[in-house]
């Protein structure tokens, strides 16, 4: 089947891509929007099949501690997350029919720690899951909100997997602060393949 003609969004995406990775090997058209696009002054193309948003959950995050340089500040946090609600309601104002109640997008889902306070805004998620729920070896509660077919979880939940990512040990061998973020940002391989067979 040829996907070419699909357009992924992948909006605040890191330089690693992870949570798009499956959709970019099958062909499709997808597109890093990273801090060097800058999500706010991003206006999508017509036509897009589906976005994955992973807004910086650092504001929401209830790993931010009292030692933290900045104070947490909630309203700053949501300043992406509504670029990227802004972004998905774009592109579904366009009803491709008329006469069929069916929205542009195939999906959209937007993504943050499953802990954190982004829920307070966005409500109850769609979706929760850590990674060793689809065989990988670490955990990582995560919430998915939007519109989407949930992924399923695999019989051998819960079963550390040798061929996962010991994410632990890569964190902590980056030096580099900013980088380190962006390698805790990796999605799980396990789930993104099982999120992309959810959702073709």
């Amino acid at each position: 089947m040829d996907n070419k003609d699909k357009i992924i969004l992948h909006l605040c995406a890191s330089e690693y891509g992870s949570d798009t990775k499956d959709y970019r090997d099958a062909g499709y058209d997808v597109r890093l929007i990273t801090k060097d696009v800058d999500v706010r002054k991003y206006n999508p193309p017509t036509n897009v099949y589906g976005i994955i948003a992973n807004p910086p959950c650092t504001m929401f995050s209830i790993a931010r501690g009292t030692n933290a340089k900045k104070s947490r500040d909630l309203e700053e946090g949501m300043i992406l997350v509504k670029e990227c609600l802004r972004i998905i309601w774009q592109c579904n104002y366009a009803m491709p029919d008329q006469n069929k109640f069916q929205p542009q997008l195939k999906f959209w889902v937007i993504e943050n720690p499953a802990t954190g306070f982004l829920k307070w805004f966005l409500g109850k998620p769609a979706f929760t899951y850590t990674p060793y729920d689809f065989g990988d070896n670490y955990s990582k509660r995560t919430a998915l909100w939007g519109q989407f077919n949930a992924p399923i979880k695999p019989f051998f939940a819960n079963q550390k997997s040798k061929e996962g990512m010991n994410m632990k040990d890569l964190h902590w061998e980056e030096r580099d602060r900013e980088k380190r973020t962006d390698l805790r940002s990796i999605a799980s391989p396990f789930f993104t393949k099982a999120f992309f067979q959810a959702n073709p």
